[in-house]
């Protein structure tokens, strides 16, 4: 057995992972909805900002304001993310690490974070973003997270 392996065993046969894994089918169901409410939220917050500083929407609206307020409901989309994720991971976590989908979703969900709070977050902090850069770091951001959610949704079909 490899050491991942061994890792992943660990995991699904520690106490929270039996206790999930061994819970009532609806625990996992509220997970996953929890999990996918909490991605909406996440996924709504980066559109209306993204839409900010576009240009698209609430152009009369400082996008300092409108960027804050958005950032408060990102971050409690993606914590929430995180965390039934995590739940969700540890009572099953040979079937997702395993599955090829996931690794993908892993991946874009790294990479999405990161422009998120690199490039994005540089341009919604700027007093005059440049409009080339905005609209590339926007598109590519969007891109990336709405990718963390496509793949999230073939999981169950791989």
């Amino acid at each position: 057995m490899s050491s991942a392996d061994s890792i992943l065993t660990q995991l699904q046969t520690s106490a929270l992972g039996h206790a999930i894994s061994k819970s009532h089918h609806l625990v996992g169901a509220g997970l996953q909805i929890v999990h996918v409410v909490a991605f909406m939220l996440l996924l709504a917050s980066l559109v209306l900002i993204s839409l900010r500083l576009l240009g698209l929407a609430f152009r009369h609206q400082p996008l300092q304001h409108v960027a804050r307020d958005a950032t408060r409901l990102i971050w409690l989309g993606l914590a929430l993310t995180i965390i039934s994720g995590s739940l969700m991971f540890i009572a099953s976590p040979k079937l997702y690490f395993h599955n090829s989908a996931f690794a993908l979703k892993m991946l874009l969900l790294l990479a999405a974070v990161f422009v998120q709070l690199t490039l994005v977050r540089k341009v919604a902090h700027s007093t005059m973003p440049h409009a080339v850069f905005t609209r590339a770091s926007v598109s590519i951001a969007l891109l990336l997270w709405f990718g963390v959610a496509f793949a999230g949704r073939i999981i169950g079909f791989i």
